[in-house]
Parts: structure tokens; sequence; C-alpha cells
């Protein structure tokens, strides 16, 4: 930005600007915080999935890629109080890799699980924990999507 020396801006001008910004601020918190009546954010319900007549919450989540070697450091994912921890390994542009996981429920129980192909040749695309508290999705293979969908199960109502 470049100032002119010429023309600096008055005492009367610099006010003006002050007062307009703090206007537009409080204008623009009270709207994007929801305390203008009638006009909220449009924030969506998550996306739910059926399994097996469970009803599941479902995100998809970006998986990480190797950039070297064959493997990823695992990273972790919380959704609706259940934490993922995943990692790709085994990797290849061929045969694609495998997802390896674990849940850990807000109770702290926790189960592991695989998806993808693997080297017994089974290739499991679905895991549901034994309890059914949560889950996760993949194709697998080198053409499978890049996200793997998380599954957490929705409490039951009533």
């Amino acid at each position: 930005m470049v100032l002119d020396r010429d023309y600096p801006m008055t005492g009367r001008q610099a006010r003006v600007l002050v007062v307009g910004l703090v206007v537009m601020s409080a204008l623009g918190i009270a709207l994007f915080g929801g305390l203008i009546p009638g006009v909220k954010p449009n924030f969506s319900a998550p996306a739910t999935v059926s399994i097996d007549g469970h009803l599941y919450y479902a995100e998809p989540t970006l998986l990480h890629y190797p950039l070297v070697g064959n493997a990823t450091v695992p990273w972790n994912v919380t959704f609706h109080n259940v934490t993922f921890q995943l990692a790709m390994t085994d990797w290849s542009f061929l045969s694609g890799g495998i997802v390896r996981g674990t849940g850990t429920e807000a109770n702290g129980t926790h189960y592991g699980f695989l998806l993808g192909i693997l080297p017994n040749g089974s290739r499991p695309t679905l895991y549901i924990s034994p309890d059914g508290g949560f889950g996760a999705a993949w194709d697998g293979g080198w053409l499978a999507p890049v996200t793997v969908l998380l599954l957490v199960e929705v409490p039951p109502t009533g």
C-alpha cells in the first residue's frame, strides 16, 4: 500500500474508518454466530448409512498415501467420540495397499481392523466392530477411492 504524503488521512476520516470496521465486525459476528433471529448458519446433519439394520454416522476421511517407501506414519481421526488410528501399509501402485486401523470408543474399548487386498488374498472392504459401535469401509486396490469411510453407530433413541 502506498501512502500519499501530500494527502494525509484526516482525523475525521480515521474515525469513520474505525467506526465502519467495528460495525461490519459486529454484524459479521452476529450473523455467523447465530445471534440474529432467523439467520443462522446452515449446518448439515451428518450422513448416515444403514448396515444390517443398524444406523451409522458416516464420514469420508482422506487417506495418507506413502510418498517414500510403502507405509505411512499412523494418524488419528476422532469422529463422534470414537478415535480412529489409521495407517496405509503394503502400498504398491499395482495392487494398492492395506488400511490398518484401530478404533477406540469413549469407554476405552478398542478393536483393530484391516481393509484392502490382504497378503492371504482376502479382500475385506467393510469392518464393523464386534460390539457394533463403529466400523470402517474402503474398497482397496489401486483404483480405490482416496478416502476411507468411518462409521459410528447412531445411539438408539427412546
